[in-house]
């Protein structure tokens, strides 16, 4: 019998081990492709083989820890470790973690799997050069190898061999699971422990360029102005009103804007901002997309560009209910949930059966020095990650049958 036994004093210890490979000033920094990121990864290495596992690092710095045969399909698990900058302690973080405890665990108890355990940690997953969850789409193949894309990737050291060369296919993975931090507070607020993901929102996001004419700011009466920054805040303010409206079921966001000149005594000439639509129907999605575009040429601007384009995933029905067996269990009230937010899971669910597990952040802050989810909650968590890796674990083993769900 395989027990359950989280040892939180270890799991403590490897987030300060953690925060010591760190840059910490206004927050905790390591940065996809720096001597931080691997710096992590070599971490982890030296974790993984300290218990046998089989280990190797891809040519893009993908780390795997696999227990078990060498060979054959895997259950698969795992996130990343690299942040934004001046990010939080647990993004990302929390899910490697939560793998390595989850086979320290198994290794404690002398387990010899019959079928592969493999964690693995994907690089570059924060938002970068070559595009966020950059790992795990190169693993899945969604990696679209342009000109543009070359330059950048030749940039940090990568050819188009080396993405070629660490390309997963259907059949390498049994499941994939990812425990992640809610980045939001629904559960926090619903009161709840768990958060079992259903799907993960699509996204575009559309790189737009307003122009108008730069002119001076004293001299130039206001009747004769031609303002792009005025005219890019009621772009602001529309894609605002159309997200808000009822049954949009999308979320709109202008997050970026670079005014030119960006001088007080000039009327601002050009503005560039990137305006990013999510959601999970995929056809509210576009409708958005399509009524900015429409906005545009309306109001004679016609320089922009998709530069984002990442499809809703619907995680599998047979995770989630592994994942739901483990709640009941533990005893631990959950909720189903969609994640707005986009992880390595959306990649891997090209590839296999996935899942995703969240756990409660305070006040649903994400990307920020105070991001915070209790010692109590990740434990809950791991708990339940544990727990569902077992179910899928016995279910392929032949150990459950259909009857039995």
């Amino acid at each position: 019998m395989i027990k359950l036994m989280v040892n939180m004093n270890r799991v403590k210890a490897w987030y300060q081990e953690i925060v010591e490979l760190t840059e910490v000033e206004a927050g905790y920094t390591r940065l996809a492709f720096s001597d931080k990121e691997e710096a992590a990864h070599k971490w982890l290495i030296h974790k993984l083989e300290a218990i046998q596992c089989s280990v190797k690092q891809d040519r893009i710095h993908n780390v795997y820890g696999r227990m078990g045969d060498t060979t054959g399909p895997s259950i698969a698990f795992g996130s990343h470790l690299d942040t934004v900058p001046d990010g939080g302690l647990f993004d990302g973080t929390l899910g490697v973690i939560a793998g390595l405890e989850c086979l320290y665990m198994l290794y404690e108890q002398h387990v010899q799997p019959d079928v592969p355990l493999e964690l693995i940690c994907f690089t570059g997953e924060e938002a970068n050069i070559l595009g966020g969850t950059f790992g795990s789409r190169a693993i899945a193949g969604l990696v679209t190898f342009t000109t543009e894309f070359e330059q950048k990737s030749r940039q940090l050291g990568f050819s188009k061999d080396d993405l070629e060369s660490v390309r997963k296919k259907k059949g390498d993975f049994i499941s994939f699971l990812e425990m992640h931090i809610e980045q939001g507070a629904v559960l926090e607020q619903s009161h709840q422990k768990i958060g079992i993901v259903e799907g993960i929102a699509g996204m575009i996001r559309l790189d737009v360029h307003l122009y108008g004419k730069a002119a001076h700011a004293g001299t130039t009466p206001m009747s004769m102005r031609d303002d792009a920054l005025v005219l890019a805040a009621r772009l602001v303010q529309s894609v605002n009103e159309w997200a808000a409206e009822p049954n949009s079921q999308v979320v709109a966001t202008i997050g970026r804007l670079q005014v030119i000149p960006n001088t007080p005594s000039v009327v601002p000439g050009e503005v560039q901002l990137i305006v990013e639509v999510r959601g999970m129907n995929w056809k509210k999605v576009l409708n958005l997309k399509n009524r900015v575009e429409e906005w545009l040429l309306m109001n004679g601007q016609n320089q922009f560009k998709t530069v984002v384009e990442k499809h809703p995933a619907a995680l599998s029905d047979s995770v989630k209910l592994e994942i739901n067996r483990a709640t009941a269990s533990l005893s631990i009230p959950f909720i189903n949930m969609v994640s707005g937010a986009n992880h390595d899971t959306n990649a891997m669910s090209t590839l296999t059966d996935t899942g995703m597990i969240f756990v409660p952040s305070r006040g649903g802050i994400s990307h920020h020095p105070d991001e915070y989810t209790s010692w109590e909650d990740i434990k809950t968590g791991i708990q339940v990650m544990f727990q569902s890796l077992m179910n899928l674990y016995e279910k392929h083993l032949g150990g459950r049958t259909q009857n039995d769900e």
